[in-house]
């Protein structure tokens, strides 16, 4: 099936569904809710009945887009027809809700990485697009309803946060005609950037300099290695979710090839990201522990202690140099 009739086939199930569950992925970021809110508000406005799930808080930073509600379960009289996955490039981003996915339900997986596995009855899978914002707003185009503010500015929210503010070689001459055309909307250019990068509360930033002090370097400070703890954590009464962008600080050191983050989840449960700044293809790495995402940006879960699973991505990170 070529594209075009893929896309056909995906709008025709999406008229013929009503009561639709949408799942944006585990430790959600602002392309996951910006997109899941877009296409949340897009299906309101073709008179569906649409529900955001999600087990956890949003990250502060992008907590002003409120304009439709975030259910952690569905109402019990909910008997929904589609389930809708934004962002995700596997089940295991879903965490427990990809017990909504179901062999007699339609499903439709959404998104723009090069590692998604196809896991959905229906996918939409992009991954030439910068962010799955992209990807949406194709969508969105084609339900043939008008573009409100509301829609745009999560649309732009979800394009800058995973270009990282369009600085990200991902960014395309479609990304800035989709933001050119979102701009177009009278979407509050100021206050989206004053909420995503400009307003960040004082213990998140005493979170960072406990996460800096762990700064490690390795293969002739070629890589750089971030950890953090739970006791961390819990020292700044912080969330997993606060850590979004720290691993920024260290792959932006002069130098530095890779950047990592070790987030300890439990005793025994290690979220690791990685981040590219020249040549390194990170989801090459990611997927020697079953991980994956982008060339310069990935990640994957070790079920270990932390000092071990530094150990053995270190081992892994120098075939890649």
């Amino acid at each position: 099936m070529n594209k075009n009739d893929a896309l056909n086939c995906i709008l025709e199930v999406i008229d013929k569904s009503n009561k639709i569950i949408i799942l944006p992925h585990i430790l959600p970021d602002g392309d996951t809710i910006g997109a899941s809110m877009a296409l949340c508000l897009a299906l309101k406005e073709m008179k569906k009945d649409p529900y955001i799930l999600l087990d956890e808080e949003i990250p502060s930073n992008i907590q002003f887009l409120n304009y439709v509600k975030i259910y952690k379960n569905l109402p019990e009289y909910f008997e929904y027809d589609l389930v809708i996955s934004v962002d995700c490039s596997d089940v295991d981003r879903l965490g427990e809700r990809v017990k909504w996915i179901k062999n007699d339900i339609n499903s439709l997986n959404i998104d723009h990485h090069i590692t998604n596995t196809y896991f959905a009855r229906y996918n939409m899978v992009y991954s030439d697009a910068a962010a799955t914002a992209e990807v949406i707003y194709d969508l969105i185009k084609d339900f043939k309803i008008s573009m409100t503010k509301e829609i745009a500015t999560c649309l732009y929210t979800g394009l800058s946060t995973d270009t990282g503010s369009f600085k990200y070689d991902n960014t395309s001459s479609q990304t800035h005609r989709i933001a050119a055309s979102l701009l177009e909307n009278h979407i509050d250019l100021n206050f989206i950037n004053t909420q995503l990068y400009q307003n960040k509360p004082l213990y998140k930033v005493k979170l960072l300099g406990d996460v800096l002090n762990t700064l490690s370097f390795y293969f002739n400070d070629r890589v750089a290695v971030l950890s953090i703890t739970q006791d961390i954590l819990k020292k700044h009464n912080a969330r997993v979710e606060d850590i979004d962008g720290f691993i920024e600080y260290a792959r932006d050191i002069q130098g530095v090839e890779v950047g990592i983050l070790l987030k300890e989840m439990n005793e025994c449960e290690i979220k690791v990201g990685f981040r590219s700044k020249y040549n390194v293809d990170v989801s090459k790495i990611a997927q020697n522990f079953h991980g994956g995402g982008h060339k310069k940006a990935s990640g994957c879960t070790i079920y270990d202690h932390i000092d071990c699973a530094k150990q053995q991505v270190i081992e892994v990170v120098k075939n890649y140099l």
